[in-house]
């Protein structure tokens, strides 16, 4: 307790210094303490259930998964598997309890009333058992609810969904809600925080698995093997391992295996036959559940760690630098307590306490930092909306062992070396050194000097690949989408999800398009089935006129359904051919356009006008459909996207559409208009909500958002990271000065020239600075390749860049030695021969 007052009050005495360096750590501990509780929540954190490390995720190879296919966040191609195999597995699952199965669907949610939309969740009978979910109350759905063609119509309410649109009444139980047209009941609420095993996706409702058909309609997705969309886990049997449940389950998938084969028939030939019959399931680790999102942001958070961490080591070194300065001036002080009868250990303690002190001091002012930073990281990943239940600015207990942890790593960092040097004082060491007139020791000032140029290479390890993330991004702003987003208001509406049947919602979209360009200021108005740079995709494979029919031949082509002049209406240019009209109906002979990359994919050089091809494959694909068109290749679902191989088909031809995206053009800014576009579909439903209703180029802003995101938050911490080493390197340049007072002060007695001086000054600096550069750019273009990934148009090794990185260092270098140099050279000899 002695040393913790002492070193209260040797702090008290220089309140300024002690708050720098406090805030200097709160930023570092505080940007180190957010990034981690982003790593920890999207990446690390397992799933909220009992014993997760027993459940695993089941996969597939995906080379075989070629009819329909749809995939979410959930996972990829090797995620998803048929219903009937699904199914199969339920009824057979050797060496794991249950098999479970799960899909995210749109849903329009209905209660006494009132419809929004939302998102629902079909799962299998055994989902919450499998899970070791409870209930909050009532009760969850069971195996009873989920039997095919005789399930119970019943509904789970997440608790989320419960409390913000129904008021957390228990009396909603056992009241009916009406999801996509069809009524469930419902029968009971998941407990608070549960949001499934997806991270990022919050199902309002679950469903049993069973409806599904009912939750789609026009999509049945139960009756064929190769219609791939459904999820799978399952839980480990006590004592069983990972390859032995798999080496147990794989006998019953290699019977279901046999029966897709046989239903294949001709559509395979033997050898693609024989190697799905080799095929196997896979079990991987399933205790933090499904997720593609979750490793598309592991890499940008643990770039972003790096980069808080670097930050971090800054800190560290302008208060070891500052504490290795009080520690020389404090040696007279330091020589006679241990004159007194004060051990080395006591000294080395006591300046460590201190260090300890100023540590912990910046931790906790880092906790309230890093809350505020996990806060805004929420509030742009989310666009300003509703915070996810997944993600919490609350700092969560393995957080806050962390925050602890570092600040007792900085503190050990900080203040060792002081503590050490504070320790070697001795009387007569002080004697010897001018009566105690020296302000520290060659030594002390070559750790100052590397330390400040570890600092100058940190902060190149950090602009650098922080200029490469904003060139990216600019490249990014830049692209030509290859259609016109300017003035475009988009939304969806789904009337199939109001239970509407096909022609139904076919009279909608006629409506809502002739309405719509009625609206005074709207220039035209255009739809998709599969809305634009969403990260949608919808695809299948083609049997195209005059192409190989080689089952190994690449296929697949992405598709869209689209309205009467879509392509001149969106700035698409048209090539060849002509557009859809209104001419082009389920009367008419079946049409398509394809863009370039499809033309040049299946005919080469020919020209594809009046060729013919069919949905699917295999010899029985009827080809119906004719190419009137060809279209400029443009972006189709992101910004960071190639365009793929694409066709579109008219949506008028169509009798089984039950949702569209529009596009509406305006002449006036789109915000004027959206109040109107809203009436006017108030007025053909008052029932049917709108969807995702934004412009195209916020739309366009959303699908580059991660993108945004790391570079703000590397600028961010590539700014402080550099004040801070600027700062450090000024600090140093100042003690240099103040330590060589008398020789610069007899310099100038000896008729030395301002210049001279400066120039003294000044090639200290620029010696620090170019080993700094020397170390930190190659290890900056080293450090880019792993990022390289993430960058658009952009090398790890740009000239460019590196160039302006090294600038700029230069420049705020130089800043930082200006007032040093400025002092330097107006000392007086007078003053200089009497200093100390």
């Amino acid at each position: 307790m002695a040393d913790l007052r002492f070193a209260l009050r040797i702090l008290g005495r220089a309140p300024l210094l002690t708050l720098v360096i406090v805030l200097s750590l709160a930023l570092g501990i505080g940007a180190n303490t957010a990034i981690f509780s982003f790593l920890h929540q999207i990446v690390l954190r397992s799933l909220p259930t009992e014993n997760p490390e027993e459940l695993v995720v089941l996969n597939s190879p995906p080379d075989f998964k070629g009819g329909r296919q749809s995939s979410n966040d959930s996972g990829g191609m090797e995620a998803i598997f048929s219903y009937k195999v699904f199914r199969g597995l339920e009824r057979q699952p050797q060496g794991v309890t249950a098999v479970a199965g799960f899909r995210h669907l749109q849903a329009n949610l209905s209660y006494r009333n009132q419809t929004v939309d939302g998102s629902a969740m079909v799962v299998s009978g055994a989902y919450f058992e499998t899970l070791a979910v409870k209930p909050r109350i009532g009760r969850l759905i069971s195996r009873e609810d989920d039997v095919h063609g005789a399930g119970r119509p019943v509904v789970v309410l997440s608790h989320a969904y419960w409390q913000s649109r129904l008021g957390g009444q228990p009396e909603v139980l056992n009241q009916p809600l009406r999801i996509n047209g069809r009524v469930f009941t419902i029968v009971g609420i998941t407990p608070r925080g549960f949001t499934g095993n997806t991270f990022g996706s919050q199902p309002d409702v679950f469903v049993p698995l069973s409806f599904k058909p009912a939750m789609t309609p026009g999509w049945d997705g139960t009756d064929q093997w190769n219609d791939y969309w459904l999820y799978l886990f399952a839980r480990l049997k006590p004592g069983v391992s990972r390859p032995q449940a798999a080496a147990a389950l794989n006998a019953t998938y290699r019977g279901l295996v046999e029966e897709q084969a046989q239903a294949a028939g001709q559509m395979w030939d033997a050898r693609k036959l024989a190697q799905f019959r080799a095929s196997k399931l896979t079990l991987i680790e399933g205790r933090q559940g499904h997720s593609s999102s979750r490793e598309e942001t592991k890499t940008p958070i643990l770039i972003l760690l790096a980069s808080t961490g670097l930050v971090l080591l800054i800190a560290i070194a302008n208060t070891a630098n500052v504490l290795l300065a009080r520690s020389a001036q404090r040696r007279q002080e330091l020589a006679i307590r241990t004159a007194l009868g004060a051990s080395r250990m006591r000294l080395m303690r006591q300046v460590l306490t201190e260090a300890m002190l100023l540590s912990l001091a910046g931790g906790a002012a880092g906790l309230l930092f890093a809350y505020w930073t996990i806060k805004f990281l929420i509030f742009a990943l989310t666009g300003g909306g509703n915070m996810p239940e997944d993600l919490t600015a609350n700092l969560q207990w393995p957080v806050l062992s962390f925050a602890l942890a570092v600040s007792a790593v900085c503190g050990l960092l900080c203040g060792l070396y002081p503590a050490w040097e504070a320790a070697r004082s001795s009387v007569s060491g002080v004697l010897k050194d001018q009566s105690g007139r020296s302000s520290g020791t060659l030594r002390s000032a070559r750790i100052r000097n590397a330390l400040v140029c570890g600092q100058v290479t940190v902060s190149a390890l950090l602009l650098i690949p922080t200029g490469l993330f904003m060139k990216s991004l600019v490249n990014l702003t830049r692209v030509d989408l290859g259609m016109d987003t300017r003035n475009v208001i988009t939304f969806r509406i789904s009337p199939e999800l109001n239970g509407y049947k096909p022609v139904q919602s076919r009279a909608i979209f006629e409506r809502a398009e002739a309405e719509l360009a009625a609206i005074p200021g709207v220039r035209n108005v255009s739809a998709t089935l599969v809305p634009l740079i969403s990260g949608s995709n919808w695809g299948n494979n083609v049997t195209v006129e005059g192409y190989s029919r080689d089952p190994k031949a690449e296929t697949h082509s992405m598709f869209n359904m689209v309205g009467s002049g879509f392509f001149g209406k969106m700035g698409v240019p048209l090539l060849n051919g002509r557009e859809f009209t209104d001419r082009d109906t389920l009367a008419g002979p079946k049409a398509a356009i394809v863009n370039e990359q499809f033309a040049r994919h299946f005919f080469g050089k020919q020209n594809p006008i009046g060729r013919r091809f069919g949905m699917g494959g295999g010899p029985d694909v009827k080809l119906d459909l004719e190419i009137v068109g060809v279209v400029k290749d443009s972006h189709y679902s992101g910004v960071k996207q190639k365009p793929p191989r694409l066709y579109f088909v008219p949506w008028r031809q169509s009798d089984e559409i039950g949702s569209m995206s529009f596009y509406v053009r305006t002449a006036l800014a789109p915000e004027a208009v959206m109040a109107q576009v809203r009436k006017t579909l108030h007025g053909i439903d008052p029932d049917l909500p709108l969807e995702e209703l934004r412009t195209f180029e916020e739309q366009v802003s959303r699908n580059i958002r991660m993108d945004r995101l790391i570079l703000q938050l590397s600028a961010v911490f590539s700014i402080l990271a550099t004040l801070l080493a600027m700062l450090g390197l000024y600090g140093v340049m100042a003690y240099s000065v103040t330590r060589r007072t008398r020789e610069i002060g007899i310099r100038i007695a000896l008729g030395a020239a301002t210049g001279s001086i400066r120039g003294m000054v000044m090639r200290q600096l620029l010696i620090i600075l170019a080993i700094g550069l020397a170390l930190g750019v190659p290890a900056a273009l080293a450090l880019s390749r792993f990022a390289e990934s993430l960058l658009f148009g952009v090398k790890s090794f740009d000239g460019t860049v590196v160039a302006g990185a090294v600038a700029a260092l230069i420049v705020a270098a130089l800043l930082a030695g200006f007032l040093p140099a400025r002092r330097a050279t107006r000392i007086s000899p007078t003053v200089a021969l009497r200093y100390e």
